[in-house]
């Protein structure tokens, strides 16, 4: 009976999958179409047709357009940069063919997203969540900039659903597989290396105590299988212990500047870091130049940092001067402006329905902590880097999944009228 059961909703997931992937589709290679990929988008597109062709992570505007000199970089991590070399290794290394290939990884995000409301409330649940991340602007408008949130997002969807089946049922493999898909949203996106504290390490307290250590030290095992190899080869070629990104240091130097700090750019990433010619070529070294500039303007500017970091916070929720916001994030990330409002509007609309749906099932005894730890994650993560709604698609399928609650509350409700309404009509007489 339950293989009967579960057919239709797969089914169904697929049904909304299908349909998620066509919007994704027609927005990519329609709407944006003709609009070329800027900035980190443009960076992922050159390092894929690099990577395909040289086998190796490589500075590809160094390599393409310096008479093929060849450095080494992991100033983007790994991961997206090899799913778009798939088929650009197939001769598909076009920007067209790439916003496809992300197109599909955004659209995988959807079932998993469906699987992830069904263990939170059900199957109807599941369908909804479904449905809202299929049509939600703030997820389809991702895979047309050719930015890592199209592989970020399925990897989060499908960590948050582990960490429900190692609740379930607690085992060293289940922990290992959540650390392992933690691991993998570490090598697309670095900052993913929090959720070992803000997810990981919490939900192991919902564990049985007498299997805690074992549990925490295969999650730790789990992480390490993907992300090992990417440290050792990153301390190889910079000749150093690195992180998993050397960008790290740009990062905290473009949002730790005057007008990061006192203009109205203030918790952006606002100014593009100048290096120094007589630090060399070799990331690591650059990036720890960086970061000690940006450490340095932060401490001599300290009573600036608390409104900064506010700041920061409200643009990641989208609350920060609304409309000259979604302008700005529409320009600086490949966005068209009107999906990029439509998106705004839309939180606003979902915020209100997740918070319902975390007190009703706060109401009904289940527990929080998964869904509430990645929306702690993006707030975190806005206040220690710089404000920007990139980081908010860790947060989005929890809140996907909560309004899902609300509105299949809503759906009972207004069943359970019509069901009441049905009964206390009179039968008409024969």
């Amino acid at each position: 009976m339950e293989r009967i059961r579960t057919h239709p909703f797969a089914l169904r997931l697929l049904v909304i999958a299908g349909l998620a992937l066509a919007i994704r589709l027609v927005y990519a290679l329609v709407v944006m179409g003709d609009r070329p990929v800027t900035g980190d988008g443009r960076e992922f597109h050159f390092l894929a047709n690099v990577l395909a062709q040289k086998h190796s992570y490589l500075q590809p505007f160094r390599y393409l357009f310096q008479h093929h000199t060849v450095v080494p970089t992991a100033e983007k991590p790994p991961l997206y940069p090899l799913g778009l070399a798939v088929p650009s290794t197939l001769g598909l290394d076009s920007v067209a063919a790439h916003r496809v290939a992300s197109c599909l990884m955004g659209a995988s995000a959807i079932p998993l997203i469906g699987v992830l409301g069904r263990r939170v409330a059900g199957v109807r649940v599941g369908l909804i969540a479904a449905s809202l991340a299929a049509v939600y602007p703030a997820l389809f408008m991702l895979d047309a900039s050719l930015r890592s949130e199209s592989l970020y997002l399925p990897l989060i969807a499908l960590a948050l659903v582990l960490a429900y089946r190692l609740v379930d049922a607690p085992s060293p493999g289940r922990a290992a597989l959540l650390g392992v898909a933690l691991g993998l949203a570490t090598l697309t996106r670095s900052e993913a290396v929090l959720l070992l504290l803000v997810l990981a390490l919490p939900l192991l307290g919902l564990l049985p105590r007498a299997r805690r250590l074992t549990l925490t030290a295969a999650v730790l095992a789990g992480f390490a299988l993907p992300v090992g190899p990417w440290l050792a080869r990153n301390w190889i070629q910079f000749e150093r212990p690195t992180a998993i990104s050397t960008n790290e240091g740009g990062l905290f130097a473009g949002a730790n500047c005057h007008a990061a700090y006192y203009t109205e750019l203030i918790g952006t990433w606002a100014c593009f870091p100048i290096n120094d010619p007589a630090w060399g070529q070799n990331e690591a070294v650059v990036s720890g130049h960086l970061r000690r500039r940006a450490l340095d303007y932060a401490g001599d500017h300290a009573g600036r940092v608390p409104a900064v970091v506010g700041v920061r916070v409200l643009r990641t929720w989208d609350l920060w001067k609304p409309r000259p916001s979604a302008r700005f994030e529409s320009g600086i990330a490949n966005r068209d402006l009107h999906v990029q409002q439509a998106a705004m509007a839309a939180l606003y609309l979902l915020i209100p329905l997740a918070i319902a749906g975390g007190v009703l099932l706060r109401r009904r005894g289940a527990r929080l902590r998964i869904l509430v730890a990645p929306i702690v994650f993006v707030t975190l993560v806005g206040a220690l880097s710089y404000g920007s709604t990139r980081f908010r698609v860790a947060a989005e399928p929890a809140i996907v999944v909560l309004s899902a609650v609300s509105l299949a509350a809503v759906f009972e409700r207004s069943r359970a009228r019509r069901r009441e309404r049905s009964r206390e009509e009179p039968v008409p007489a024969a």
